[in-house]
């Protein structure tokens, strides 16, 4: 019987340490879930702040002065090792990460003439295509864009525009860039 008991002694024994040493393995396990959770909860955290404030980023729609003219300068390429732009006048009325919305659009064009003196061109049916004056531009085209000052010579100039033109150009005008080949004697008409 002393053997028996003896045996039961060991098989307690062993069945202690043995527990022993499952909870210190569910212990371990335990430890072990809580830093993936904790890690998981904290990633999805920082991944949520990053998000929020990614979308911030592109605040750039904020730094537009509503009530100023904006000049938007469009990438042009390179001539020659230096860059060249296009740039546009008008009111920026929609800007986000993939495209401006540009309203009431000038640009300025030079007479072969008198380069010196640049003259300020309305967006619309002065042009042979007769666009809308409205250009939605690609985001990844624009180079840079500023808010204007109302002393400075370009708004000076479109305001003396509006001031000359209340209801806009006269569109029944013909001019130098509305008239078509055939009638500037260059196309195919016969004459």
């Amino acid at each position: 019987m002393e053997f028996m008991s003896r045996n039961n002694k060991d098989g307690a024994a062993a069945a202690g340490g043995h527990s022993k040493k499952t909870n210190w393995a569910a212990k371990i396990i335990r430890v072990e879930v809580f830093i993936v959770v904790v890690g998981c909860a904290l990633l999805l955290a920082s991944l949520s702040i990053f998000l929020a404030l990614s979308g911030n980023l592109n605040n750039e729609d904020k730094l537009v002065t509503s009530d100023k003219y904006q000049a938007v300068f469009l990438n042009g390429g390179s001539t020659s090792g230096s860059v060249t732009y296009s740039t546009y006048f008008g009111h920026i009325t929609a800007l986000n990460s993939k495209y401006m919305v540009l309203d009431n659009v000038y640009y300025l064009t030079t007479s072969s003439t008198n380069s010196s003196s640049p003259q300020l061109i309305k967006l619309g049916c002065q042009q042979l295509h007769s666009p809308y004056d409205r250009m939605v531009i690609n985001h990844d085209q624009i180079a840079f864009w500023e808010n204007l000052q109302d002393n400075g010579k370009v708004v000076q100039a479109i305001k003396q525009f509006v001031k000359q033109n209340p209801n806009g150009p006269n569109c029944s005008q013909t001019t130098n860039q509305t008239q078509s080949p055939a009638s500037t004697g260059t196309g195919a008409s016969g004459q």
